[in-house]
């Protein structure tokens, strides 16, 4: 009967899109195909392909995600900065305390920055006296090892951030204080300095503590 038919058809239709099909070349006056796609394109007319017709389209961009990944990237690359500078071997198990106002962006990506540096990550409202410090962005880390650390090291490098981002701020500033910038360009770009200027004041603020902790 033609609905047996048509019930064969699809069972066919079905598997074919489940196996795939496709060690097995044959010529096409299309173009050379592999055996399943040859059958699913004459079953009917077409416009695309069987080797794609099952991917799952791409979920839309998460920012959050993409955000958390960059501060993870950054996170490791610091730190491990930090345990070379200080002469810290990386099987060393040391302890990072993490200082932030941001408990939500380090809390997915904790567990993950702890296995990369190889460090107990934990989360402080203050200061560790007597641990590397390391400062990226308005985040703090305070590395606390059982091995002795060199707080001149910490502090050269420190001050070194300092005037970075202090002549950073001044370059910011004196683009601001360009009347002729602030009415011409456009509100985003004016808005986008205003908040460099912003974080390069609280780097600055989270630096300038940082050193008057280690005197």
């Amino acid at each position: 009967r033609p609905s047996h038919i048509f019930t064969s058809f699809r069972a066919f239709h079905s598997l074919l899109l489940k196996l795939r099909p496709c060690s097995q070349l044959e010529s096409s006056k299309r173009r050379s195909l592999p055996a399943g796609e040859e059958i699913y394109h004459q079953l009917a007319e077409r416009t695309d392909d069987l080797c794609v017709k099952q991917f799952t389209k791409p979920a839309p961009v998460s920012a959050a995600v993409l955000a958390q990944g960059t501060l993870l990237q950054e996170a490791i690359s610091a730190l491990r900065d930090a345990r070379v500078k200080n002469n810290l071997k990386p099987k060393a198990p040391v302890t990072a305390f993490i200082q932030t106002d941001a408990h939500g962006q380090f809390g997915p990506i904790s567990a993950i920055l702890g296995k990369q540096v190889n460090a107990d990550v934990q989360f402080v409202d203050d200061a560790v006296p007597g641990a590397i410090t390391v400062v990226l962005g308005t985040h703090k880390f305070y590395l606390a090892s059982e091995q002795a650390v060199d707080s001149s090291v910490q502090k050269e490098q420190l001050l070194k951030d300092l005037e970075y981002h202090r002549g950073f701020l001044a370059t910011v500033e004196k683009k601001l204080g360009n009347q002729r910038f602030v009415q011409n360009a456009k509100p985003e770009v004016v808005d986008a300095e205003r908040q460099k200027k912003k974080d390069a004041e609280e780097k600055i603020e989270a630096i300038e503590k940082s050193l008057a902790l280690l005197g």
